[in-house]
């Protein structure tokens, strides 16, 4: 049954219609920055591992950005549409059901991964750059994309509405993302200092710095990386959580 589910589900996020077309916008929007870093005059100054880390934000924003609003959708969906009584009537329990649909999740990062690998190998030639990004790709990115993807799923589950969900969603990101249109000033003090060093995004960052440029063993990778593997680790408490408590919409 969680076999079956799991290609409806596979076939509903990522290889239909929709699926295909997020694909391939993000294909043409990763050909058109690439080429702008290697052919503009502004940027062939730039070092190869600004370029890249450049890159990688850009490709890590757009992901968790794409896959929180996959999360969002997937079971107040059901609610909303009224498929959802029909799932709970099957014999899977609540956490395979989420279970499943967090594999989905899982298939379609993968999927932006697979196309995001050669753009990476063509800004990384003559270097060696190349293992450092892909183990801040598919090793920590891994873990930052699903953490934020994984807890917008336990609000899909929690909230009846899909603007609510995927709002939420977007709003958490948000505070994440906020330490970076801060001042460096402003990060030493007060809750700015707070959301900077807890916010899992400044974590990948800084890992991606002290790695690639500063260097850094991996005692201090690790350290920098902590506020990601805690996120993640939250929000599959708060999935469990709320695949024990997944309710109908008021009234079915």
């Amino acid at each position: 049954m969680m076999r079956v589910l799991f290609y409806k589900e596979i076939k509903e996020h990522v290889i239909s219609i929709k699926g295909l077309w997020i694909y391939f916008a993000l294909s043409v929007l990763f050909s058109l920055l690439v080429f702008s870093f290697v052919t503009f005059k502004e940027l062939s100054f730039l070092a190869q591992v600004e370029v890249n880390i450049t890159f990688l934000k850009v490709l890590l924003g757009i992901g968790i950005l794409i896959s929180i609003i996959i999360g969002s959708t997937m079971i107040s969906n059901e609610k909303e549409r009224g498929t959802l009584e029909s799932l709970m009537l099957t014999p899977l329990s609540n956490l395979k059901l989420i279970f499943v649909k967090a594999a989905v999740i899982c298939v379609f990062w993968l999927g932006i991964l697979v196309i995001s690998s050669p753009y990476f190998y063509a800004l990384t030639y003559g270097t060696q750059l190349l293992p450092s990004l892909f183990f801040l790709l598919f090793v920590i990115g891994t873990f930052l994309v699903l953490g934020f993807s994984l807890l917008s799923l336990a609000f899909s589950a929690w909230l009846s509405s899909t603007k609510n969900a995927t709002l939420l969603s977007i709003v958490v990101f948000l505070i994440a993302m906020l330490p970076m249109f801060l001042s460096t000033k402003m990060k030493k003090a007060g809750f700015a200092y707070v959301i900077d060093r807890s916010s899992p995004v400044s974590s990948t960052l800084l890992a991606a710095k002290d790695l690639m440029i500063n260097k850094f063993g991996i005692s201090i990778i690790a350290l920098d990386i902590l506020p990601v593997f805690l996120f993640f680790i939250v929000s599959i408490l708060a999935l469990l959580l709320a695949g024990r408590n997944i309710n109908l919409l008021e009234g079915e």
